[in-house]
Order: C-alpha cells, then structure tokens, then sequence
C-alpha cells in the first residue's frame, strides 16, 4: 500500500490543497491521501494568532467528505503539543505496516528539511514529494529520495486567503462552499480576531 501524508497547519485548507493531494495520487499512484492538521507547527510557534486546531481540524474534513481517496488523521491533535512529522510517521507505520509513506510538502519546507526533528532518521524512512512554488529545481538537500510533484503552479496561499477574509472580500473562488459556510457560521478570521 502507497499513502500520502499530508501535513500542514490548514488555516484554512483551499482548493490549491486539494489539487496538490489530487496530483500527488495520480502522479505517484498512492492508494490514499491522508491529511494530517497539525495541533502547533514547530515551525510556526511564533504565529499567536494561529486558528484553533479543532476548527482547523473540521475544516478540513469538509473539504475532504467528496474526495474518495483522501483520509483524515487527528493524531497530532490528540497529542497536542508541537507536531512533529517522525512521532506521526511512527504512529502511522503501526497503523498501516508494510505501508510505503510519501510525505507532501510544498518547496519552502522541503528546504528547512535539515532542520527538522530527527531529520536523518525520516529521509531514511520516506519518499518526499514536493510542490513547487517556482519553475526552480529542487532544492539541494542530501541524502534524500525527492520528486516534484507536476502540477500548474498555484497562486493561493492561505496567509492571502486570511488577509482576504479580513478585508472583508470574496474568497470564493478559493475555499469549498462548506469551508466557507463553516468560517461564517463560526467567525474565522474577522479583523478584530485574536487566539490567545
């Protein structure tokens, strides 16, 4: 079995997350896409205003309920503190053994690779599947298995979708209708917000 892991902190998720998953599944014929909301980003612990998990967390399954061959995990929610990808990646090989894991990630990450919590272990154990940003090559990092992913490159960000709802424009052409139902009826990402 092939799996795509797909973590982020989703805040929220767009239609360029679901592409990426999309074309990650065709491309390297993953049998299941799963999505995996982080609880706190260890590369984003100085972002206060980061949306609560749960609501992150249930913005994603929206997006995901018509998506067949997408999956959704709460492991990092439920061990809340920083999310680290080797503790999901442990838990996920006990749960699907035998299992060959991709990670999904965009360019940006896939550079700050070196940095990450037990690096060296985790190149060992996954193949790295990376999404563009720019017509650049892949970054140089060693000892690594990592492939684009072959998409359009994709102008939405959700820092500019945040920005967007503030300002109070339309994002529709962006977010899942029940995304954006879900923002509403909850009063994500106003201009006087503030997670504490």
């Amino acid at each position: 079995m092939k799996i795509g892991i797909f973590g982020g902190t989703f805040d929220p998720i767009h239609f360029g997350h679901l592409q990426l998953a999309r074309n990650a599944r065709v491309q390297f014929s993953l049998d299941k896409v799963i999505f995996v909301p982080a609880f706190q980003s260890p590369h984003k612990q100085d972002v206060p205003s980061i949306t609560p998990a749960a609501h992150r967390y249930e913005m994603v399954r929206l997006a995901i309920e018509s998506e067949p061959h997408c999956g959704l995990s709460d492991s990092e929610l439920k061990r809340q503190g920083i999310s680290y990808t080797f503790d999901t990646l442990i838990e996920f090989e006990k749960q699907y053994p035998g299992a060959e894991f991709f990670l999904i990630l965009g360019k940006d990450a896939f550079e700050g690779l070196d940095a990450w919590h037990r690096a060296p272990e985790l190149k060992q154990k996954v193949r790295f599947i990376v999404a563009k940003r720019e017509n650049h090559g892949l970054p140089a990092v060693r000892d690594v298995r990592a492939d684009w992913i072959q998409m359009p490159l994709c102008p939405i960000s959700a820092s500019g979708i945040r920005a967007a709802l503030k300002r109070g424009e339309s994002v529709d052409d962006y977010l899942s209708p029940k995304v954006l139902q879900y923002i509403r009826t909850n009063e994500l990402y106003r201009k006087d917000q503030a997670w504490t």
